[in-house]
């Protein structure tokens, strides 16, 4: 099985989001940071004064189709602010507010209030406030049970403190920071094995040491600020951080090269070992590797890029924040790039 099988062409889309630069990028003032391949858009905070305004948007996706048929959407709909928290951090901004966006066909009052239930504890462990959102109402635009849910991260950082990834420089070492699970991306195929597989939510996960498939699937997309924000001080000499790149859509490779400098080229071991849920994934599904890489994290959340005589005690230091890191690669002069090893 592949993506595209599941009904979502990540080359289409990426072309079409290539069509909109011009557009996009017209509106843009001198107060944008033009930082390529962002997870984030930046710009100085208006009134200056050394201060960054950084913000970005995404939904859930369909991991709502699992999290509502486990009834666990307040899970699901908290990884939203999580996820967005995340793509602030990669630019070393801290999170401020949050907009949500939750429709149906005809919304259920009980849905709705566990979306926001789920948003709200999100935003505080994440140190956002809930600061308004949407809901809307559309029968000739959702289907009957489904609720699509999206939102708005805004945050802020210190000019000082910004991270685009220009510091990474050939001889840094890559660290990976563990993920719990698939967070949320690469649902519309995790769903098309889960269906292939004939297995129920509530079974045991082939290979997963006694958790549930929906425990397995439906696992938190981890806020990685804890294990991280120390190492984000508000001026950059210093900082043992390079750069950071968010495993989201399109994988390892896919994200790692957002944040490469022309260059640079990343050389990236493959996990070892890969977590069962993307193993049994891979097997039920018999989902080639190259299209496993390119649509799963494989147990990667995050990759922070280093001076290599800082690995080690980067690595330490995290994992003492609760957060498993281990050696990725490494960055070599080259074509800027990212190849498997």
């Amino acid at each position: 099985m592949r993506y595209r099988d599941a009904g979502v062409d990540v080359r289409r889309s990426d072309a079409l989001k290539r069509d909109l630069v011009a557009d996009v990028t017209s509106t843009w003032t001198p107060a944008v940071r033009r930082i390529v391949g962002g997870f984030a858009g930046v710009m100085e905070w208006p009134g200056g004064g050394g201060r960054l305004v950084a913000a970005t948007m995404d939904g859930v996706g369909t991991k709502l189709h699992l999290a509502h048929a486990a009834g666990r959407l307040a899970g699901a709909a908290a990884d939203l602010v999580y996820h967005g928290a995340d793509d602030l951090l990669v630019h070393g901004a801290r999170p401020l507010a949050f907009l949500d966006y939750v429709a149906q066909a005809r919304l259920n009052a009980a849905v709705v209030a566990e979306v926001v239930r789920g948003l709200s504890r999100a935003c505080r462990e994440t140190g956002a406030v809930l600061l308004g959102g949407e809901t809307a109402e559309m029968p000739d635009t959702y289907l009957p049970g489904v609720v699509d849910v999206a939102g708005c991260m805004i945050g802020v950082a210190d000019e000082g403190a910004l991270l685009d990834g220009s510091r990474i420089v050939p001889g840094d070492t890559l660290v990976g920071l563990a993920s719990d699970g698939l967070h949320t991306n690469g649902f519309s195929l995790a769903r098309r094995v889960l269906e292939h597989s004939g297995l129920a939510l509530d079974a045991p996960l082939p290979g997963g040491g006694g958790e549930s498939v929906a425990d397995a699937l439906l696992a938190p997309h981890r806020w990685y600020g804890p294990a991280l924000e120390s190492e984000l001080g508000s001026e950059i000499g210093g900082r043992r951080v390079h750069g950071l790149a968010h495993v989201t859509g399109g994988g390892i490779a896919g994200n790692l090269v957002r944040v490469l400098p022309d260059g640079c080229r990343a050389r990236v071991t493959p996990p070892d070992p890969v977590p069962a849920v993307f193993r049994w994934l891979c097997e039920a599904g018999a989902v080639p590797l190259d299209e496993a890489r390119d649509t799963f994290n494989l147990g990667v959340g995050m990759i922070v890029a280093c001076a290599r005589e800082s690995a080690d005690a980067l690595r330490a230091d995290v994992a003492a924040r609760g957060v498993s890191a281990f050696t990725l690669g490494d960055v070599v002069a080259g074509e800027r790039g990212v190849e498997w090893v």
